[in-house]
């Protein structure tokens, strides 16, 4: 009789039949930590939308919309918190988009062009390219290119974060953060956080101060203070400037989903024109051109080209 041996969990095979089964201990562990995790970045959105509910239901933007803004010695930082009427999964479709994410993007008035590369199907858009500048614009060189890395995460099937990220921007300014997070409510509805920050050093500050002495003077802001005299009045400076094109992403995201319909230049026309009217409900802060001046301004546009190594 042949006497085989039994093998021993302390032998080699023992060895990595303990290191396989620690291996997987690890990657289960893991796994359900990344899962909890996104449960709670979902939870704590939702969780969000229900401490926010008294501000959104008495909202003064004639929408369950509540912004919020902040300004530092160096930085500013806007957010929007909004229940949105657009589905869930048409939000991911279109941040998985590049395309897609570029045409959202143009809406915005002092957004002159748009590139995105890296695509990938599960990713979306690795990278966007921007062309900053004013509202009306003569000579290229009024237009600074921002390249901004693209950030997708869907953890979860009911949580998405959507991050773009410019380490330079126009005129000194720096750091630019875009971050969109999403949950839905319903079939129909998501609750959505934009928030929009950026930092300047001495030439952005310069810059900023120029304009507010001149073509943004008499501009306001969204958030109502209470004035030295006890009065309330809306919020100038750079405070406003910063809540003006929050507001107007915001704008951009929500128009782009109000209009459906076959690819083409006439869906993208109607959302311009939908844009536009969105934000003329907030003229006071938002008018900057009238339909036509600024329709002529993206059909360019859509028509320009990006610099070389952009």
């Amino acid at each position: 009789m042949t006497f085989v041996p039994r093998r021993s969990g302390h032998g080699l095979h023992g060895r990595h039949r303990g290191a396989w089964r620690l291996g997987l201990a690890l990657f289960c562990g893991a796994l359900i930590g990344a899962t909890v995790q996104a449960q709670g970045e979902a939870a704590a959105l939702q969780q969000q939308r229900a401490a926010l509910q008294p501000q959104l239901k008495a909202s003064a933007f004639g929408q369950p919309l509540v912004l919020t803004s902040r300004e530092s010695a160096d930085a500013l930082a806007g957010e929007v918190h909004a229940e949105m009427p657009q589905a869930f999964g048409r939000l991911v479709e279109l941040f998985r988009s590049g395309p897609a994410m570029c045409e959202m993007l143009l809406l915005h008035l002092n957004v002159r062009g748009c590139r995105a590369g890296g695509q990938t199907a599960s990713s979306g858009p690795g990278s966007i390219v921007l062309l900053a500048g004013p509202k009306q614009v003569d000579a290229a060189s009024l237009l600074h290119p921002m390249r901004c890395s693209v950030q997708l995460q869907t953890p979860a099937v009911d949580y998405v974060r959507l991050t773009l990220t410019a380490p330079q921007g126009p005129l000194g300014t720096r750091d630019y953060r875009i971050v969109v997070e999403a949950t839905p409510i319903d079939s129909s509805r998501s609750f959505v956080r934009l928030s929009y920050a950026y930092r300047f050093g001495l030439l952005g500050r310069t810059a900023m101060q120029v304009y507010l002495a001149t073509a943004g003077r008499a501009k306001t802001g969204f958030t109502v203070e209470t004035a030295a005299d006890g009065k309330p009045q809306p919020v100038r400076g750079a405070r406003a400037a910063l809540e003006r094109n929050v507001m107007r992403y915001y704008l951009a995201l929500l128009a782009y989903g109000q209009v459906e319909g076959a690819p083409g230049g006439e869906r993208t026309q109607a959302r311009m024109r939908r844009w536009f009217a969105l934000s003329e409900q907030y003229a006071a802060q938002l008018h900057e051109l009238t339909l036509e001046d600024y329709l002529q301004e993206k059909r360019r546009d859509l028509d320009r080209p990006l610099p070389e190594g952009s």
